[in-house]
């Protein structure tokens, strides 16, 4: 086993926060090869890190894996059933609901920013669902491309007096579900939320035209996206390929 360095794992971890707090000002510092890069360093160094932990007011919000895609297809059953969604250029968001009512918005950092999300036309303030309720989704400016997306989202998260008017939500999680993630987007269309769009995947070979058609402008190009998502549609196939504490495995980003 390696030991820990303690400077090494400092130094990380301080420049991962620093970046963090970029990125929520809409001011990011650095690209986000680099800020993965930090990420895995960190997590070689030392995958305990409370960085890694879960933030003030809810779960977790995992990113996500981005290693090469066929070292992540290997081993995969064959003609596993994958969703392909694109990555939508925005602020990540956990949308807490308790016994139907809007009870929590947090952001991957923990920032509580329920005032804001309440705001937001398409995330609705009532779910016709008991007991705990979390959804995962972005929020992005919908008439700004990527960059401007993600940055102009959490600039208006910043204000006094927001124009969340700017802003869209599109859902694409329910946190701690045991149900198939496509059984998963379809309630989020019956709640009434903006749900993800997503094509279906059997082979490599699809996997790969869905994301050589993103690189040519011409996979779902009306969004602000800088990538695709393959995700593993079986929740059973999910437990079992299981989740770090930073990523999903049953998930992968594909970006440039």
């Amino acid at each position: 086993m390696t030991d820990i360095n303690p400077s090494l794992e400092e130094e990380l971890a301080t420049k991962i926060v620093r970046a963090c707090a970029a990125y929520d000002r809409g001011k990011p510092i650095m690209s986000d090869e680099l800020f993965d890069d930090l990420v895995n360093k960190l997590h070689s160094v030392n995958p305990n890190n409370k960085i890694f932990g879960k933030p003030f007011g809810g779960e977790h919000l995992l990113s996500l894996d981005n290693t090469r895609f066929t070292e992540w297809y290997r081993g995969k059953r064959k003609n596993t059933e994958l969703v392909i969604e694109p990555k939508i250029d925005g602020v990540a968001l956990g949308i807490s609901y308790q016994n139907g009512k809007l009870f929590r918005a947090y952001t991957r950092s923990g920032r509580d920013v329920t005032r804001y999300a309440k705001k937001v036309a398409d995330i609705p303030l009532e779910v016709p669902r008991s007991g705990r309720f979390i959804v995962r989704g972005e929020l992005y400016a919908y008439n700004e491309s990527t960059p401007n997306s993600q940055r102009v989202a959490a600039a208006q998260l910043r204000k006094v007096r927001p124009d969340c008017h700017l802003l869209s939500f599109i859902a694409f999680e329910i946190i701690n579900s045991q149900n198939d993630h496509l059984d998963n987007l379809k309630t989020l269309i019956d709640y009434r939320f903006s749900v993800i769009p997503f094509k279906i995947a059997h082979t490599a070979d699809e996997v790969i035209k869905y994301h050589n058609d993103w690189l040519d402008g011409w996979f779902m190009n009306y969004l602000p996206t800088d990538g695709i998502v393959a995700k593993v549609n079986s929740r059973k196939i999910q437990k079992e390929l299981g989740q770090s504490n930073r990523c999903p495995l049953w998930a992968l980003a594909l970006k440039r």
